[in-house]
């Protein structure tokens, strides 16, 4: 009797200490967790790059720490990287057009969109399909149900739908918190259009600036819905539209009349979209998602349906490259066309340039988990290093509607975002070898 009852009290302490044992770490783990998840690391004084902080989450910080500790290697690295396989005439994108035709250049944008691109590599009528953007008459106005945030629907002369995004913040305005923090960037979804063609991914949709007058413009030709959200503050005009998160208290104002955004280019009907959830979606709350926990995730992706064929995971990997430049951290789904094998596309890129001062490296998990890139995009991110992004953007905008687009802090951060980036990739370079991680186009 003595001994059962000792066993049992044996029993008793042992998994009482198992218990005890099993609360400890998870008490670490999620102090760890914690920590990792709101750490910073400061750039030495003697990093190739301004001294500015990249920011890290869980799964991240061994790859963020890497990446920073390659900086200097992959500066000198990529100085003498080949490229002459992959020559590209950037004074291209310069050319222009005066064509004028309406009609016709709606015609064309449309006959430009196949599968895999929405723009053509160069283009001098891409110019003039922006003056009709930022000129033509408006003969429709319309909410959109689409999104969490306002925009409104327009109708161009010619019958070609478009979408206006209302300017909320000044050039200068630091958006705080989180990464995907804050309202749409009108000025950054133009800046990101002129990046992706910079990068040679033509799957963004046509985009530039425009000044609407609401009273002479918008309000004669509003639907109902939309016109209902109108009212005067003082001498401004406002509006809250329709959307998951529009309301009165937070209306935007036009200066008078006058009201600043972004307008794009809408597909035609032929060409529907598809939306997928991206495998590497933010939780957007405390609990990490699947990415940041698991370091062998992408092979988890690459074991779907959806990415057996590798093209649409190296589409991803390009994504989060272009998605890290221009700091968008908010791609939560992805869109493709409606067709076979169609590529991904970059649209929705509004959630861009909040930070300047904050690198937010869980943007690259495709890359530095995956390992894998197309040859031609490491090519062209070469060839606009050592401060050519940013020089190249800024002819690019030099004389837009919306000059200057970006404050010249955002400007800054591109070149440091790009050396953060070809120091991923030679991380894996160091890791796994060049020829298993670049992909070629053949």
């Amino acid at each position: 009797m003595y001994c059962h009852t000792v066993r049992k009290l044996k029993v008793r302490y042992a998994l009482l200490g198992i218990l005890l044992l099993v609360l400890i770490n998870l008490c670490l783990f999620y102090n760890i967790s914690s920590e990792v998840k709101h750490t910073v690391v400061h750039q030495t004084e003697s990093s190739p790059t301004p001294k500015d902080v990249i920011s890290y989450a869980n799964t991240t910080f061994l790859a963020a720490k890497k990446i920073e500790e390659a900086l200097h290697g992959a500066s000198s690295f990529f100085s003498n990287y080949d490229t002459s396989n992959y020559e590209h005439n950037l004074r291209l994108l310069e050319i222009t057009s005066s064509h004028s035709n309406i009609t016709y250049l709606w015609e064309v944008a449309a006959k430009w969109i196949t599968k895999d691109q929405i723009t053509p590599p160069y283009s001098p009528l891409l110019s003039a399909i922006f003056n009709v953007l930022e000129n033509c008459k408006i003969i429709g106005a319309d909410v959109t149900n689409k999104g969490t945030q306002l925009k409104v629907l327009l109708t161009l002369e010619g019958n070609q739908k478009a979408l206006f995004k209302p300017r909320w913040y000044a050039r200068n305005q630091v958006i705080e918190g989180s990464v995907y923090a804050g309202k749409d960037r009108h000025n950054g979804e133009v800046a990101a259009f002129h990046i992706a063609r910079l990068l040679g991914l033509n799957r963004a949709p046509i985009v530039t600036g425009r000044v609407v007058n609401l009273r002479t413009e918008i309000l004669p030709v509003s639907s109902l819905a939309l016109n209902q959200t109108f009212f005067k503050e003082g001498n401004n005009t406002c509006f809250y539209g329709v959307c998951r998160y529009c309301k009165r208290e937070d209306a935007v104002c036009a200066e008078g009349d006058l009201l600043e955004g972004s307008i794009t280019l809408w597909f035609p009907n032929s060409w529907q979209l598809k939306r997928v959830r991206h495998p590497w979606q933010r939780s957007y709350s405390s609990a990490p998602a699947p990415w940041e926990v698991y370091r062998d995730f992408c092979q988890i992706v690459k074991s779907g349906k959806s990415y057996r064929d590798e093209s649409r995971l190296l589409d991803l990997v390009e994504t989060s490259v272009f998605d890290f430049l221009i700091d968008n951290g908010d791609r939560h789904h992805y869109e493709l066309f409606s067709v076979d094998y169609s590529s991904v596309l970059l649209i929705d890129n509004a959630k861009s340039f909040g930070n300047p001062d904050v690198d937010h490296i869980d943007i690259l998990a495709p890359l530095y988990q995956c390992c894998r890139i197309r040859e031609k995009l490491v090519a062209r991110l070469v060839v606009l290093k050592d401060g050519a992004l940013s020089s190249w953007l800024k002819k690019l905008l030099k004389n837009h509607i919306l000059t200057p687009v970006l404050y010249d802090k955002h400007y800054k951060a591109l070149n440091r975002r790009l050396s953060i980036v070809l120091a991923a990739i030679f991380v894996c370079f160091q890791d796994n070898g060049r020829e298993a991680v670049l992909v070629s186009d053949d």
